[in-house]
């Protein structure tokens, strides 16, 4: 027997095999005693009878097929395991038939897990910023907790920039009925954009009950080619304007806004202030996160093959379902709001797919470089937590490796800010993003930004403002 095995820049293994007439002989006695078991030869107990009547009843060249194609299997594992080769896919065979008496030869090509060649990463150094939080910050919170607070109040005035007010509006482009809303409340702002550009500078100064007639200019960059840059002709009635009275800031707002878990305004901006430095910590820490890791992709040399990318894109695909049905929305739905065929949204996926996947690989290498292993105490660890979160995992083989998979990757990252980075002052906050990271990832198998991206996708598709309602309506 001949082997050779050749691992082809495109990821992909290349495996040719020669066997002897000899050993193809050698194969059919042994699926001669396989099959002889399974079959009912007339006057002879199962596996008694002679190979020339099982011959006879099954055929020569079936045996020896049978024979052959066990000896390919088997020669085909070996291989993979001689040469320390993970297939991603089943393997293109070029097996031409057998000829009794003859040699045989037979190729197969498969694509493998790539080879990751990582860089010189210990020698990168960054620079870790320092985290700081400014008054104003703080104050801006604060009036953001206000506005929360607040409260529309009925006024009878004429309409103003800030106040809401409810009427009707009918729409209309070159005799098309683009929106017809009725008992619709707006918010008026001098900065809106979109559909309703132009719309806000004419309500101001009306008043309950009185309609109005106006004309304005739909934007050239509106997502509607067929609406962008044209007149839009506005019939209104106005049925009622609203004030937004907002709560004065002093402890007695502390105690409503915080459901009395702050009892003055000074501890409430102390706490807001804690709040903001921990979540600009976590900014900085994730940006040199994210820088850290493409620097070492960056330095790393490897092939990705489409079979991955292919994979990964189907992942993230399902991963979106389950997002989307959080906001009662089908794939479907979804694919046929964006106008996309599936398989024209799962090319849109591949270059975030394949990012990921480069990813993983070079954090795969990283931990076999950097000999990281996860003990029994850390995964036990992470299932308490899913436990604290409500979430009680099965704790089945493939379950415990994910979760295995997921800790040793977010180790990896930890190691290689280690490596690259100034000691972090947050260590006890590093610690617990890591955790949830790594908890994130076992979940739903995608990076967080990801999730974060779809989930605000599927949101935004979800939301039922009057000018994303109306576009929709007016591109059917």
């Amino acid at each position: 027997m001949k082997v050779s095995v050749e691992t082809l820049p495109s990821s992909e293994a290349v495996v040719n095999v020669d066997f002897s007439w000899e050993e193809l002989e050698k194969a059919s006695d042994k699926a001669y005693r396989k099959l002889v078991q399974k079959v009912d030869i007339q006057g002879f107990r199962r596996g008694k009878a002679p190979r020339s009547l099982v011959e006879r009843k099954l055929g020569k060249e079936y045996i020896y097929q049978e024979g052959l194609d066990d000896l390919m299997n088997e020669t085909y594992r070996d291989a993979l395991k001689e040469h320390d080769i993970v297939p991603l896919t089943q393997p293109d065979v070029d097996a031409p038939i057998m000829e009794m008496g003859q040699p045989y030869h037979f190729s197969l090509k498969v694509p493998i897990l790539p080879e990751v060649e990582l860089g010189d990463y210990k020698s990168l150094h960054f620079e870790r910023s320092e985290a700081d939080v400014t008054s104003e910050e703080v104050e801006k919170e604060l009036e953001t907790l206000r506005s929360r607070q607040a409260k529309w109040e009925e006024v009878e005035r004429p309409a103003q920039i800030g106040d809401q007010v409810t009427m009707d509006l009918k729409l209309e482009v070159e005799d098309q009925t683009v929106s017809d809303l009725k008992d619709n409340p707006f918010e008026l702002t001098d900065d809106r954009h979109g559909l309703f550009t132009g719309m806000d500078e004419q309500i101001v100064g009306m008043q309950k009950g009185e309609s109005k007639t106006f004309s304005a200019t739909i934007p050239e960059d509106y997502a509607n080619e067929k609406l962008a840059g044209k007149t839009s002709n506005y019939t209104v009635t106005l049925h009622k304007v609203e004030f937004k009275e907002v709560p004065e800031l002093d402890d007695a707002f502390a105690i409503q806004a915080s459901n009395e878990e702050y009892q003055s305004l000074e501890d409430m901006r102390k706490a807001l202030s804690d709040q903001l430095l921990d979540s600009k910590k976590r900014k900085i820490r994730d940006d040199l996160r994210e820088q850290v890791l493409n620097a070492v992709i960056d330095q790393a040399q490897t092939t990705v093959h489409p079979v991955l990318v292919d994979e990964e894109a189907h992942e993230m695909m399902h991963q979106m379902g389950h997002l989307l049905e959080q906001q009662r929305m089908s794939m479907d739905q979804y694919l046929m709001l964006m106008k996309k065929s599936q398989s024209e949204y799962l090319e849109d996926l591949k270059p975030d797919a394949e990012k990921r996947v480069k990813q993983q690989l070079v954090l795969d290498a990283v931990i076999k470089q950097e000999d990281i292993k996860v003990n029994v105490e850390e995964i036990e660890s992470l299932y308490r937590l899913y436990a604290q979160m409500g979430q009680n995992l099965p704790q089945t083989e493939e379950q415990v490796r994910s979760i295995a998979t997921s800790l040793q990757r977010e180790k990896a990252i930890s190691r290689l800010l280690e490596l690259t980075t100034d000691p972090d002052p947050d260590a006890e906050l590093a610690a617990e993003d890591d955790a949830a990271a790594a908890s994130e990832e076992a979940e739903v198998e995608q990076s967080e930004d990801a999730a974060k991206l779809a989930a605000a996708e599927a949101s935004s598709l979800t939301e039922t403002s009057d000018e994303q309602a109306e576009a929709e309506k007016a591109g059917e």
